[in-house]
């Protein structure tokens, strides 16, 4: 299944090859749960300790942190329509895990090109 927001972890993938240090000094792994009409349909792991994403679980890291989001939700955050604390608040976006851990992620996930 393809999702609007594939195209978003292909801009991080992209991005953290640029940046693997400042992905490293994020240091921590994050599991996205995105999902389409309530339902989770795929995974994406961000591995800020050793600057990789990817589709599926976590492999061979324990995750730190948890975030289930829409796709659409997802992409609209990356684009900067959709604020990420505003989205917490109304519960489109779920976070389990280190809370604080995401506040470092926002540099890694701004995107100014058109998805």
């Amino acid at each position: 299944m393809s999702l609007q927001s594939d195209a978003v972890f292909q801009k991080i993938i992209d991005g953290l090859k640029d940046n693997a240090a400042k992905a490293k000094a994020v240091n921590g792994v994050f599991l996205y749960k995105i999902t389409k009409d309530g339902k989770v349909v795929k995974e994406w792991t961000l591995d800020c300790k050793s600057a990789k994403a990817y589709e599926g679980p976590a492999q061979g890291v324990k995750v730190d942190t948890t975030l289930t989001v829409s796709d659409e939700d997802m992409v609209d955050i990356a684009l900067g329509k959709l604020n990420p604390q505003a989205a917490f608040m109304k519960g489109k976006l779920k976070i389990a895990g280190n809370i604080m851990l995401t506040q470092k992620l926002a540099p890694l996930l701004k995107t100014d090109a058109k998805l």
